[in-house]
């Protein structure tokens, strides 16, 4: 990251700092940073969520907790993993999550909602229905996950190519930056994977319902219809 030094008509380049050396962690600071400001960090994701929760349970037998849950405005369930570094594992975790709450029913979801931001469960419904750009039906037809580090290993870049080139899965990774100036410091969030010309294109595939109302194979068949 460059700061702008318009009187000297300069870039200054700011130093780069590790999330560990600057003392920040996943739960106790990333986590509750994004859960303070969601819609700040989302917009700098290029991202429009609602947070669902955070640290869920996604099914009643497993003990692992999902780092934060949220829903897109086209009904997917969003589950975001962070890593301060990077992790082999990241991917395989974040997997396991999406399968298990791809069998949640909208009443769950809409309860981890009014929990999180403590809410009636009516107030709760009424603030997913409003948020989504489509009927509440919608909701969970599909999952997407987002991974959130430092850096990524090779084995989690290819193995994201693959399931979203091959299977249609909706996977974005997400590298996290520090830069530091005197006192203040300053996070950059960049899609690396997939590349942002495609990021839309894979946004659809990777939904069942794409939000375009057409089932149809061609204008005949709609015509007919």
């Amino acid at each position: 990251m460059l700061r702008v030094n318009r009187a000297k008509r300069q870039f200054v380049k700011l130093d780069k700092r590790s999330l560990s050396d600057s003392g920040l962690t996943e739960p106790y600071d990333l986590q509750q940073m994004i859960r303070n400001s969601p819609d700040a960090f989302f917009a700098e994701m290029d991202e429009k969520l609602l947070l669902i929760g955070e640290e869920v349970r996604p099914a009643e037998f497993v003990e692992d907790r999902i780092d934060l849950l949220a829903v897109d405005q086209q009904g997917s369930l969003v589950i975001i993993e962070l890593k301060r570094g990077s992790h082999k594992l990241h991917l395989l975790q974040a997997l396991a999550y999406a399968g298990m709450v791809s069998k949640w029913e909208h009443d769950r979801i809409i309860a981890e909602r009014q929990r999180f931001a403590g809410l009636s469960e009516e107030e709760a419904e009424e603030e997913i229905e409003r948020f989504l750009l489509q009927d509440a039906g919608s909701l969970n037809d599909s999952q997407r996950i987002v991974l959130i580090a430092e850096d990524f290993e090779y084995e989690v870049l290819i193995t994201a190519e693959w399931l979203t080139e091959i299977y249609g899965l909706d996977i974005r990774c997400h590298r996290l930056a520090l830069s530091v100036q005197d006192d203040s410091e300053f996070l950059t969030c960049t899609c690396i994977f997939p590349p942002p010309e495609i990021t839309q294109h894979a946004r659809r595939r990777g939904r069942k319902g794409d939000g375009t109302g057409v089932p149809w194979a061609d204008w005949d068949e709609a015509l007919s219809k």
